[in-house]
């Protein structure tokens, strides 16, 4: 697909502190996968979101739901950009539940398609500056990681509670995950020595 870009910088520790089609999931532990991630620029031309597809394995009764988020990974005004400093600490989160350390050299062929486990939760819609509502939204709460240093187990799949009890309200409207169905894009030019090496989008 594409190489994450050579701006992209490992913070291993970002991925201990956590936030944390079909209608809303309920909040629940489910096993995941990312069925499709695309790079974008942000709206202001300055940066790049993960555009993600998130795809449920299990539990069975909830198999082939999804839901989208929106993460900025990479901005020129670094953690002062709001979306960035909620987007590149999750999207690391995300490598590491996946079993990638993501670098610069990370290419989004090496995250998709392999299952982890989250705690989902549901954003409140509220209202959007530009008029109307937001709708309510499913969103990644918290991951579960499995290797040597994870520090709690990961939890058995299925709702919790009565799964309403993940709604959280925005304090202010944040464009870094969005439940709408991204458009369709198209695929990433090949390289010239026949796609071996394949360049992220903001390759000069």
């Amino acid at each position: 697909m594409a190489k994450i870009g050579g701006d992209y910088v490992a913070e291993y520790e970002n991925t201990e502190k956590q936030g944390g089609g079909g209608g809303i999931l309920p909040h629940m532990y489910a096993k995941l996968q990312a069925e499709s991630i695309g790079l974008p620029e942000t709206k202001d031309g300055k940066g790049y979101q993960a555009e993600i597809t998130f795809e449920v394995l299990e539990p069975e009764e909830f198999k082939g739901r999804k839901f989208w988020a929106y993460w900025t990974i990479l901005h020129s005004d670094g953690y002062q950009f709001g979306a960035y400093k909620y987007g590149k600490p999750m999207f690391d989160r995300f490598g590491r539940a996946v079993g990638e350390q993501i670098d610069g050299n990370t290419d989004t062929d090496d995250l998709v398609f392999k299952s982890f486990v989250a705690e989902i939760g549901i954003q409140v819609g509220n209202a959007n500056p530009s008029g109307g509502f937001y709708k309510d939204k499913n969103q990644i709460e918290r991951f579960f990681y499995t290797d040597d240093a994870a520090k709690e187990p990961v939890p058995e799949l299925g709702v919790i509670g009565d799964g309403t009890q993940g709604k959280k309200r925005n304090e202010a409207p944040a464009p870094a995950n969005d439940n709408r169905q991204p458009a369709a894009r198209p695929a990433p030019a090949a390289a010239a020595n026949g796609g071996a090496a394949k360049k992220n989008p903001w390759s000069k």
